[in-house]
């Protein structure tokens, strides 16, 4: 197959080509056809038996919420607001699991701060 192929990109179309030529390459075709229906036969049973077996859950409605939104105490200088400990929380239970617990969560000194400040200043052309 792979000389014939060569001779075609060359120009060189002097060889017939038969019908008897082509038949492996039918049959191969037809196998990959066959297994592949036949696999797609079998993961259409394997769910709707699963489905059969073990029935799907039925989703749980949302809880209603009737009470207006209260006013957020106001926080001490050195606590964290609780929707940032919500988004560090969930970030820990997507990255570690969630099995893990966040025992405390301080601020750093606001070295950062002014480290950015100093990069922004140190930033500017003095004329």
């Amino acid at each position: 197959m792979i000389p014939q192929l060569l001779a075609a990109a060359n120009g060189d179309l002097g060889h017939s080509h038969s019908v008897s030529d082509a038949l492996p390459h039918l049959g191969g075709m037809l196998m990959v056809i066959c297994t592949l229906a036949i696999l797609w036969g079998l993961c259409v049973l394997t769910t709707k038996l699963v489905g059969l077996i073990q029935p799907p859950a039925k989703p749980t409605p949302a809880p209603v919420v009737t009470a207006a939104p209260q006013a957020a105490a106001p926080l001490a200088p050195d606590q964290t607001p609780p929707e940032i400990v919500a988004a560090i929380a969930a970030a820990v239970a997507a990255v570690a699991g969630p099995g893990r617990r966040i025992v405390s969560i301080r601020s750093d000194s606001s070295s950062w701060a002014k480290a950015g400040r100093q990069s922004v200043l140190s930033s500017h052309r003095i004329r």
